[in-house]
């Protein structure tokens, strides 16, 4: 045969081989679509905006008279741009916390030149929420940085040592990610460029001469890991190994310190969602002020340039406890990295937590230790409030001044008033907070029964409105004498009064009230008080006699109010007032020889971190590995007989506005079908679906607490943690006002958010979700922003419940299997469930729905409706159980003592669904539905099991109920029907499919092509 003949020859079988490798790829893109995308339909139509929309067939019943917009948005989409950006200023304004300002350095004038140290200038964050929104192509801070900011501002900004960091030798360094992709691994490096570095380069730190020197300090958090206690994972030297992420390393300190000798004023920028340890500030004399600033979102840095130019009066104050030390906490001798053993030795998968401290988390204990100290009792040693403690809680200063006075109280039932004259004695406008603290008696029957008692409690605080030079303003604070009580969980077991008597007091921040009440007590400070207190900014009430009765019944729901967590009690020796050096916490405990990989406190006595490990039994070890919901009902005993598919001719729409135990409900869930109760249960992450049985539409449900991240308009804010600090109910209210406008224009129903576990400590990753250490400041800023998103007809998902305070081992990513959580009674109830109880026990919104009018019409009504109806639940354990399946939290407390209807969601459980976090469990203890998608929905829903469809009707009827009385029913009504046009993640299958299918047919052509003309010229060669 000739070369030609050859080649000819070749020339089909490498046309076949292209169009077989090009079918393959089609093949493998198409199959990839076709197992990715349906089960992350919700997340994706949630990333591209589209919240699912529905063509309406109105019945003949409808008249224009009728209003079917049952919420309405108040603004539109183009006046939310500037509403958003002008809300998100206010907050960083109000929120921003003045810690220092000595010699009124601050505010600074127009023109002033700043030079900005350290890396973590050019980004300004604060948490690694806003790196993964850049990384799905969303700017954290739409075109704005420091130096445009403060430009913009009318100050001057150092450009030679800003390009150093964001482009030239210095733009290398910086923070690591700290948590890696939700908690599977770690970087908390600080990587801060060298002095060294900075003096290498020519005229660099000449070009700061005759500015202010500004230093960020930042820290990165992270959802899935904590900040470490020390730094033996990422630090390279022993010196700062030692370290907690908390402090400045020895190169931090290295530029301080320069900056320290070559300038007189200096400021701080401290840019962290935790309360940083600050004590080292006063080895440099220089830093005069010192801005702390969490984070800031998008166009928050005109807010922070407000402050400093000061356009805007700082109002902001700290909702946790700065200490000089945070490992001094009693909770932070039992965090962070501690697992189980078998009866071996050998590990085993699960890890745990001790709340050895009881009530005394943040102010709780520093304020109550340093009564003692003061009165001389409760064996307090040598323990110095003044070393301790470098900003209380509630502290925060202003460019003005302010005097509190004529301090009063008045009672009408068992509602307390405190009103206090608020004056600006100063030159500038500006605001400021009343605080209200309450101190109940320490009595012998307290001491008996371990009933612990706080020195000072935060029981209420209102702000002013901006007060002229000169103004003054009457603030009114109530309370209700239900927050006297505390929870007695060893002898009456419910909530009691003790006899005495209780002081009320105002203050500055929690530390100046208490040292208003030593002064009612006729302490001074020659008996060891860090000032001299005001009595006359304090009341007191008495109690005749204690009362055992008054509290022991919800007062809402008329349940009785007794222990429901014995079981979550380790049976440890909690940390007691009478006594603080005898019960002070311990490691629960032993040093292992396993490296820690979690940050733990270097334990070791070679230098190393190593994590802590306890025994425990094969009993118990068995309790862990069971899907165990502590529900005290036989499933096997139910005798339930299933109905499905009934035709009742009811839709969702007919159930708006109906009371949860309305019979009409019964005819509705007797239409869904087995599918409906298996797609619901198991498949409600980020949105429940569809379900054409009962006519209930596609419903979108989306994180997060800094705004939606879908069916919104796409603007992040500055966070949780600064919204507390600003003290303000009604910005908090207005905010969740205005991101339930943000879903009526983007088409959101759900909001994962609010979050309110607690600063236990401040290592926790994602304490930038959350407002405060204490519960009662996160329910009031919680409680107003879910009711503000309520009214706008959204259901927020309060979140996460409950005790999930640290994201070490907490359940949600391989090898994680749900952190054991220990606590007592008192301290679950006063603290870490205070918030949510708030917020589902909060005052009542406006539903607006249709009646029949009697005539064979309807007309539009409206009636009281509760401003809380979704709950989400948490990876953690309490005690050996998942909360997710924990009867008694979900169903005995929640749905039970605090007469909750609505949805209970899981969180996240496509890693946790297929270990732990069994749907079975879920329903058999009062949940509804799973956060995940049909991928990962491992339990199958027995259509013929009389429990499955008893706990599951029960599920479904809370999903329903919820959804039916949310915005997703608008321009729905009784009679109307619907259809649900495809979404964009189904558009996307359909497009890749077809367009598959083509080429697919283009290639076999092309392949065929090719043989028939290699054919054609066969025939002609022979």
């Amino acid at each position: 045969m000739s070369e030609k003949k050859t080649k000819k020859a070749g020339r089909p079988i490498a046309r076949t081989a292209v169009g077989c490798v090009l079918m393959a790829g089609t093949l493998a893109a198409m199959a990839v679509a076709n197992a990715m995308i349906p089960p992350n339909m919700n997340a994706i139509n949630g990333f591209f905006g589209d919240a699912g929309t529905t063509e309406i067939k109105l019945p003949k019943t409808y008249n224009e008279g009728l209003n079917l917009n049952y919420n309405e948005a108040d603004y539109t989409a183009d006046e939310m741009k500037t509403l958003e950006q002008a809300l998100n200023e206010e907050i960083v304004e109000e929120g921003t916390v003045l810690l220092k300002n000595d010699g009124n350095l601050m505010p600074f004038a127009a023109g002033t030149s700043f030079s900005f140290f350290g890396k973590s200038s050019v980004k300004l964050m604060g948490n690694n929420w806003y790196d993964l929104m850049a990384q799905m192509g969303i700017p954290a801070d739409p075109g704005l940085r420091l130096d445009s900011a403060f430009t913009e501002e009318g100050f001057q900004v150092n450009e030679t040592l800003w390009k150093f960091y964001d482009s030239g030798n210095g733009s290398g360094y910086g923070l690591g990610s700290g948590s890696l992709n939700y908690g599977d691994g770690e970087d908390f490096s600080i990587n801060e460029c060298p002095l060294e570095v900075l003096e290498s380069e020519a005229g660099l730190l000449e070009s700061a001469e005759g500015t202010v020197p500004v230093f960020v300090w930042s820290r990165k958090v992270g959802e899935g890991r904590d900040m470490p206690r020390s730094m033996y994972n990422h630090a390279d030297n022993p010196e700062d190994q030692a370290k907690s992420y908390l402090e400045p390393d020895s190169t931090e300190l290295e530029i301080l310190q320069y900056l320290n000798d070559n300038f007189d004023e200096v400021v701080l920028l401290v840019n962290a969602s935790a309360a940083m340890e600050l004590g080292w500030t006063e080895q440099f004399p220089s830093i005069k002020s010192i801005v702390y600033i969490p984070s800031v979102g998008n166009y928050g840095l005109n807010g922070l340039a407000d402050v400093f130019s000061g356009a805007a009066n700082p109002s902001g104050k700290t909702v946790d406890t700065f200490a000089a030390d945070a490992s001094s906490a009693p909770a932070a001798q039992n965090y962070g990295d501690y697992q189980y053993v078998d009866e071996n030795g050998e590990m085993t998968k699960y890890n745990y937590v001790n709340y050895q401290e009881g009530i005394y988390v943040g102010y709780r204990y520093y304020e109550t230790r340093y009564e003692d100290v003061v009165l001389e009792q409760g064996n307090a040693g040598d323990y110095d409030y003044a070393s301790e403690v470098i900003y209380p809680l509630g502290y925060g200063l202003s460019y003005t001044s302010f005097e509190q006075s004529n301090f009063r109280t008045s009672w009408e039932g068992d509602i307390c008033t405190v009103t206090v004259d608020v004056k600006n004695t100063g030159d500038t406008v500006g605001k400021d907070v009343v605080q209200v603290y309450a101190q109940a008696p320490y009595t012998d029957y307290d001491k008996e029964n371990n009933v612990e008692k706080s020195s000072v409690v935060l029981v209420g605080f209102g702000k002013t409105g901006e007060l002229a030079p000169g103004a003054s303003e009457t603030v009114a604070v109530t309370f209700d004498k239900e927050q006297l009580a505390s929870y007695d969980y060893k002898g009456a077991k419910t909530y009691i009064l003790d006899e005495g008597d209780y002081y009320i007091a105002a203050g500055t921040d929690a530390h100046d009230a208490l040292n208003n009440i030593l002064a009612a007590k006729g302490m001074t400070a020659a008996d060891g008080m860090t000032a001299a207190g005001n009595a006359d900014m304090t009341a007191i009430w008495s109690n005749d006699a204690l009362d055992t009765t008054t509290y022991a019944v919800n007062e809402k729901t008329g349940v009785e109010v007794t222990n429901l967590f014995d079981f979550a009690d380790s049976g440890c020796t909690y940390l007691s007032r009478s006594d603080w050096q005898g019960t002070w916490p311990e490691h629960d405990g032993e040093v292992s020889t396993q490296v820690s990989t979690w940050g733990n406190e270097i334990n070791g006595d070679d230098g190393v971190s190593y994590t802590y490990t306890k025994a425990i039994s094969a009993e118990e070890l068995a309790k862990l590995d069971s899907f165990d919901s502590l529900n005290p009902e036989d499933a096997d005993a139910l005798t339930d007989t299933p109905v499905y598919g009934a035709d009742n001719d009811l839709r969702l729409i007919d159930m708006r506005g109906l009371d949860y135990e309305d019979s009409a409900w019964d005819a509705l869930l007797d239409e869904l079908n087995p599918e409906d109760y298996q797609t619901l249960i198991t498949a409600s992450g980020y949105g429940t679906a569809a379900i054409d049985s009962v006519g209930k539409p596609f419903a979108l449900d989306q994180d997060a607490a800094t705004g939606l991240t879908g069916g919104g308009t796409g603007v992040n804010y500055c966070g949780t943690l600064v919204l507390a600090q600003t003290w303000n109910q009604e910005l908090a209210e207005y905010y969740g006002e205005i991101i339930g406008n943000q879903a009526l224009i983007g088409g959101c129903v759900g909001w994962y958010a609010p979050a309110m576990n607690i600063h236990r400590l401040p290592y926790s990753g994602r304490n930038n979700e959350y407002y405060s250490e204490d519960g009662f400041l996160s329910g009031v800023i919680a409680a107003a922003t879910s009711r503000g998103a309520a009214s706008k007809g959204m259901y927020t998902f309060i979140k996460h419940f409950a005790l999930n305070d640290q994201e070490n081992h907490r359940g949600d990513r391989e090898g994680n299997f749900g952190v054991c959580t220990w606590s007592n009674e008192q301290a679950i109830r006063e603290i870490y469930l205070k918030p949510f109880q708030m917020c589902v026990q909060n005052d009542a919104i406006t539903l607006n729905y249709l009646e029949e009018d009697g005539n064979g019409g309807y007309q539009n009504t409206s009636r009281e409706y509760p401003p809380v109806t979704a709950v989400m639940t948490a990876f953690n354990r309490l005690g050996y159980t998942w909360t997710g399946g924990c009867y008694p939290l979900i169903t005995e407390l929640l749905r039970s003592e605090w007469g909750f209807d609505g949805f209970v969601i899981t969180d996240n459980a496509n890693t946790g669904s297929p270990t732990y976090m069994n749907a079975e469990q879920m329903i058999e203890a009062g949940g509804d539905g799973a956060l995940t998608t049909t991928e990962y929905a491992v339990w199958e829903f027995d259509k013929d099991s009389a429990a499955d469809y008893h706990y599951g009707r029960e599920a479904v009827h809370h999903i329903l109920y919820t959804v039916a009385n949310s915005k997703l029913m608008n321009g729905l009504m009784p009679g109307a029907r619907f259809v649900t046009p495809l979404t964009v993640a189904e558009k996307i299958v359909i497009a890749v499919n077809a367009v598959g299918v083509v080429l697919l047919l283009l290639l076999a052509w092309f392949i065929f092509r090719g043989f028939r003309r290699w054919r054609r010229n066969q025939v002609r060669v022979e």
